[in-house]
């Protein structure tokens, strides 16, 4: 009796013991999944992640390219900066084909990740991925007076993925298609040829590739290295965040990029570097509508101030405002208010307009007055800051107006006075 409360006893203990292991493994487990499926705040990780291509042999060649990049390390953080609007979308596109992480180092050596590397006589390649204009051509990117899709950010890395893509089916090797985009597949497919059956197993580094080639290949695994190992290198590594910096906006009409800025509420600086394809500063539409990238922010800006925009029965212009003008005095003799005006040019209502001379605004057209308006309103004109205790009644008398005068004058003294706020008023 006593041994079989023993061991009933030692079954309990047993069971108790595998059930709390159970549970800490099931925790772990949890934790580990719940860790590993975390997404990441930096997209180095996601890069580092998807490095696929293994390192080169060390060579005479290799060291002369390391010891170049060792000694200009600190320009690498700015071709970094350079990357953070566009290595999101070109990573997320990557991961989605199932290719290599390097390739999204590709305009790290092609074009330091600036789209707006001009071509030359000698080179005239552009845009990130560095297309000359008869390989643009055969990938179908449009160039014309308007724009140069070679330089359109959505375009140019949808062409250069799908090139890489052919190229590796058609040699069966990353760094072969990397060699192709450096020097061409017809040169690449001639070096092939000659080499025989045996040669054609060995790696690309013992092919006999031109040298030029080889250092392509180089230079871009380098960068991989740095990317991978930036303490060996003595470098950190500027962060990325991983997240959309960009939205798509499709245009159907033509549109003046300087109208496009002031609803988006951004600067013609950061237009230019989202949407580096267009030559002049007309988004000109054809047959099918044309893409416009514009900070994640400011998209929705866009959309509401570009419905307003449409929708008036005047289009709204580009107006230079004139040396000592003010925001009131325009938006009177525009038909608008001082509230549409400030929202269609990204002004915040809680902050004090200061107009400069020359300064452009999106505005309505001038409205044509009346006879019976201009013969009370005075040629001459001066802004009243409103004081405190100061009424309608009081400042129309001082100025020799009346109270009617003063509010179709002022859109914004319908709803009364505020300290500080300024009136379109006749000189004294």
């Amino acid at each position: 009796m006593i041994l079989k409360r023993k061991i009933r006893f030692l079954g309990i203990v047993i069971s108790f013991f595998w059930f709390c292991l159970l549970i800490s493994f099931n925790a772990s487990a949890s934790q580990f999944l719940q860790t590993k499926n975390s997404p990441t705040s930096n997209l180095w990780d996601r890069v580092r992640d998807g490095f696929v291509l293994a390192s080169p042999p060390d060579s005479k060649e290799r060291q002369t390219i390391q010891a170049a990049y060792a000694a200009n390390l600190k320009t690498f953080n700015r071709i970094v900066a350079n990357s953070e609007r566009y290595l999101f979308h070109i990573v997320e596109e990557l991961q989605r084909r199932g290719m290599p992480m390097e390739i999204a180092l590709i305009p790290v050596v092609e074009s330091s990740y600036n789209p707006l590397v001009k071509s030359t006589p000698d080179n005239p390649s552009t845009g990130l991925w560095q297309f000359v204009p008869r390989t643009g051509k055969y990938l179908g990117l449009s160039q014309n007076i308007w724009f140069d899709d070679r330089r359109d950010v959505i375009a140019s890395t949808e062409a250069a993925l799908n090139y890489f893509q052919y190229l590796y089916d058609r040699f069966n090797s990353w760094e072969l298609a990397i060699a192709a985009y450096n020097i061409g597949e017809g040169t690449v497919g001639k070096i092939l040829a000659k080499a025989s059956g045996k040669d054609k197993s060995k790696d690309f580094y013992r092919l006999g590739f031109p040298t030029e080639a080889k250092q392509y290949v180089y230079k871009l695994l380098l960068v991989k290295d740095i990317v991978a190992n930036s303490k060996k290198y003595g470098i950190k590594l500027r962060s990325v965040p991983n997240r959309p910096y960009f939205e798509t906006v499709k245009i159907h009409k033509p549109i003046d990029v300087p109208v496009v800025t002031r609803l988006a509420n951004i600067s013609e600086t950061e237009f230019t570097k989202l949407n580096p394809a267009y030559n002049g500063f007309v988004v000109k539409v054809f047959n099918e509508p044309r893409t416009l990238l514009l900070p994640k922010d400011n998209s929705k800006t866009f959309l509401r101030n570009l419905q307003i925009y449409q929708s008036a029965k005047n289009p709204w212009q580009l107006y230079h405002v004139k040396k000592g003008e003010y925001i009131q005095s325009i938006a009177n003799r525009h038909g608008t208010t001082v509230s549409l005006l400030r929202t269609m040019n990204g002004m915040l209502d809680n902050k004090e307009i200061t107009l400069a001379e020359d300064q452009v605004l999106l505005a309505p057209p001038l409205i044509k007055q009346s006879s019976a308006s201009i013969a009370y309103k005075r040629p001459s004109t001066d802004v009243y800051i409103v004081k405190k205790g100061d009424t309608l009644y009081h400042i129309a008398k001082r100025h020799g107006m009346t109270i009617d005068q003063i509010k179709q004058w002022n859109s914004n003294s319908n709803k009364g006075l505020s300290v500080g706020q300024e009136l379109l008023l006749a000189k004294n």
